[in-house]
């Protein structure tokens, strides 16, 4: 019974970690629709898809808004924004800040930066909204097309908006393939962070099953409450039949991973290792029942 215990554990492990990882395209950002809203753009063909194309001939810098996410839902949801770009002859130049006055303060070189931000209500009532960066990605020169993706961490506080955004400090021209945002989505019976709850208490179940299926064991080896091991083994098996099926049909009603394995997990173990040794416990019990039968008849003789 202690390899019960190690396989739920692991099998739990590994069943969490892939419930977290079941990501779905919620929403898919095509140029040709947006590119309208977008100066120094144009859409060209590439590859059989529609691909912004943003030029900046000058050498001042740009910076542009891409695109623009109001929909709460779907910012809630969201926790990977993926794209691919490609980029020519992007240069470098200092990041100028102005200082007041007249004033400017030249910093380090900077090339092109792709950023999303999240602007959030502030949490003092009546003071302003805050702008934070959730992650940004930076290029130069040239490349072939990249595939980039910017997590998504979830705040204390709900943003509102998040924004998209690309910087082009100096001259170059940049490609971007259409913008997909990642996410759980919500059809399931439960989301994957209850999902992920639940697969620890899986685990904790699984220890609990392997203790007591040790419990039954030592009974059954000393020949003791045959009755009591016998139908707990049984009801163990009905258990583990029960949660196979409903595992079946939640698999069947297209339910996600993090909630069919839930059932299926634990249904297959219980099923699996009580019907095994239902026939070994069942045997030992007649063996000894034998014994002692043979035993009395040679102590009447």
């Amino acid at each position: 019974m202690k390899k019960l215990l190690h396989i739920c554990l692991l099998l739990c492990v590994a069943a969490t970690v892939a419930a977290q990882e079941n990501q779905k395209i919620l929403k898919v950002y095509d140029w040709k629709d947006l590119s309208a809203q977008i100066p120094n753009s144009q859409i060209v063909s590439m590859d059989g898809m529609s691909v912004l194309k943003i030029e900046n001939t000058n050498a001042s810098r740009l910076e542009l808004s891409l695109v623009t996410i109001t929909n709460a839902s779907l910012i809630q949801k969201t926790t990977l924004a993926s794209y691919e770009i490609k980029y020519e002859n992007v240069v470098q130049d200092y990041d100028k800040t102005p200082l007041g006055g007249g004033r400017i303060s030249y910093g380090a070189f900077r090339g092109g930066e792709l950023s999303l931000l999240r602007i959030s209500p502030s949490i003092v009532a009546g003071g302003d909204k805050v702008t934070n960066h959730f992650s940004a990605d930076f290029f130069e020169g040239t490349s072939n097309w990249k595939r980039f993706q910017i997590e998504i961490s979830k705040t204390t506080v709900q943003p509102t908006k998040m924004e998209l955004r690309i910087y082009l400090p100096s001259t170059g021209t940049v490609y971007l393939r259409p913008i997909k945002l990642l996410g759980v989505a919500s059809s399931g019976w439960w989301s994957a962070k209850q999902g992920a709850i639940a697969g620890g208490a899986v685990g904790i179940f699984g220890g609990i099953i392997g203790c007591f299926g040790g419990v039954l064991g030592c009974l059954a080896g000393f020949g003791k409450a045959r009755k009591f091991v016998m139908t707990t083994t049984k009801t163990f098996i009905a258990l583990g039949m029960l949660l196979t099926i409903t595992g079946i049909v939640a698999i069947a009603c297209g339910q996600p991973f993090f909630v069919w394995y839930i059932f299926l997990l634990p249904g297959v173990v219980l099923t699996l290792i009580f019907s095994l040794n239902f026939p070994l416990i069942q045997r030992r019990y007649d063996d000894l029942e034998i014994r002692r039968m043979a035993s009395i008849d040679a102590m009447g003789s």
